[in-house]
């Protein structure tokens, strides 16, 4: 009988040690497969979900950029509309006026509006005292004026001297307000025009005028007023020496709440003998046309805002989605790449313990054929050959189901356990080979011994014992 009929039949006798040594090399072989091959699927998922949450945090990331830079160009969009309304508020209050009056604390405001000047002079010298004092900080564009009703060619008329406006050095310097009349010369009403034409002269309380501008319908007072420089208003009135005013114009800031209180208070540390009133209509007007704008752009800045906080917000909780999707992946990596690499040397270590141990009870068993296969005449490579024979087809039996188990096992466990898809697990094709061709080589290597010990067994002792 040939050595492969003999292991054949051997097999056939004792099958369950057969496949104990096949279950123990078909279990290492189905842990070798599956392992790599779902610790590689899941790190491949692992990168995919990363990248994708990574990509959306770059998205969103560009989104709140976006924003940001439309927001910062709306400001400076409206920066540049609100100093373009600046522009069209100073040219607007050319036309409209003042809308501060400084005169003397005495003055009866009623008196006042019904004569249209204030009768009680302050020095011309407030004015200045006004300009130069850096307390004032509400207050710009002081212009200096003397004021009375006068008769006129049979009539009622305004005298008014302007003194150009007298700049305020510790404040920005900006465009005149006021009239800057040359002395000689006169501003005529609407009203007041008559025959005169620009370059004629004209007789104001006995002194000679020439005729510099005829001012266009106004609908107010301006249209019966004569203006002139307040030098010479002051010569006529007899307010020259010393030098007398009766009224300051100026323009209040636009400032948020209540304004009077705070300018009437600066007013009073510089000059207490005095009273600020303001013209509400055109304050008002004024403040209205400046906020109308910064309200606007407050609206709009505060939506802005508020999305860019959101998008914020969005924007990190997804970055803190991605650092704990990276830290539970890595962590979970970690133990499936420390399970793997303890585990599967164990179970290869296990798988060669028992077919060792296996094979070693059946040269026990077999020690009365061996010694009969001895005492016939068999050679030591014909024994050697049957031991070593069955340990490379339990290797080899055990690889091929192995690789089968294995290979179920790990798309049971990538797609029921870890929801991996199919795409993402990947055979090896290289580890299928190296796991057939191994698995003979670790049986055989493990049934060396046991070999070796067959071997060694002196036939006529073996069989003197039985």
């Amino acid at each position: 009988m040939g050595a492969l009929r003999m292991m054949l039949a051997e097999i056939r006798y004792r099958k369950i040690g057969f496949l104990l040594s096949v279950s123990a090399v078909t279990i290492a072989s189905a842990l070798l497969i599956a392992a790599p091959s779902v610790v590689d699927a899941y790190q491949r998922q692992t990168a995919a979900e990363l990248s994708t949450s990574a990509e959306l945090v770059q998205q969103e990331e560009a989104a709140v950029a976006k924003i940001k830079a439309e927001m910062e160009a709306f400001e400076r969009g409206t920066e540049e509309e609100l100093r373009k309304l600046e522009d069209q508020t100073r040219r607007l209050m050319r036309d409209m006026g003042f809308n501060l009056m400084i005169v003397h604390k005495n003055t009866n405001m009623a008196d006042f509006w019904a004569a249209d000047f204030a009768l009680h002079d302050i020095p011309e010298e407030y004015v200045h005292r006004l300009a130069n004092d850096r307390r004032l900080t509400l207050i710009a564009h002081l212009v200096a004026t003397l004021q009375k009703k006068i008769d006129w060619q049979g009539r009622k008329v305004l005298l008014v001297g302007y003194l150009p406006e007298v700049p305020q050095p510790h404040m920005r310097q900006k465009s005149a307000m006021g009239y800057n009349i040359k002395p000689g010369t006169v501003l005529l009403g609407h009203e007041l025009r008559g025959q005169y034409k620009p370059g004629d002269t004209v007789e104001v309380l006995g002194r000679q005028f020439i005729v510099a501008e005829i001012w266009p319908e106004r609908g107010s007072k301006d249209d019966i007023t004569i203006a002139m420089h307040l030098h010479d208003a002051q010569e006529l009135l007899g307010k020259r020496d010393p030098p007398r005013i009766n009224q300051i114009l100026a323009l209040g800031c636009v400032c948020e709440g209540e304004r009077l209180p705070v300018i009437r208070k600066q007013l009073e540390e510089v000059l207490p003998d005095t009273h600020v009133t303001e013209f509400q209509s055109i304050a008002l007007a004024r403040a209205e046309q400046r906020t109308a704008v910064e309200r606007k752009r407050k609206l709009i800045a505060a939506s802005m805002q508020q999305n860019i906080a959101q998008r914020q917000k969005l924007l990190d909780e997804r970055r803190a989605i991605l650092a704990q999707m990276e830290a539970s992946r890595a962590r979970t990596q970690q133990i499936m790449e420390m399970l793997a690499l303890v585990l599967t040397p164990l179970v290869l270590l296990a798988a060669g313990v028992w077919v060792g141990l296996l094979a070693m009870v059946n040269v026990r068993e077999r020690r009365t054929e061996i010694g009969l296969l001895r005492a016939l005449g068999k050679s030591s490579t014909m024994i050697a050959a049957l031991f070593m024979g069955k340990a490379i087809l339990v290797g080899l039996v055990g690889a091929i189901v192995g690789v089968g188990l294995g290979i179920v096992a790990a798309r049971w466990t990538a797609g029921a356990v870890l929801g991996l898809s199919s795409e993402e697990l990947r055979l090896s094709a290289a580890m299928l080979a190296a796991t057939v061709a191994g698995a003979p080589v670790l049986s055989a290597a493990a049934s060396y011994l046991p070999t070796v010990f067959a071997l060694l067994q002196d036939p006529a002792v073996v069989l003197r014992d039985q």
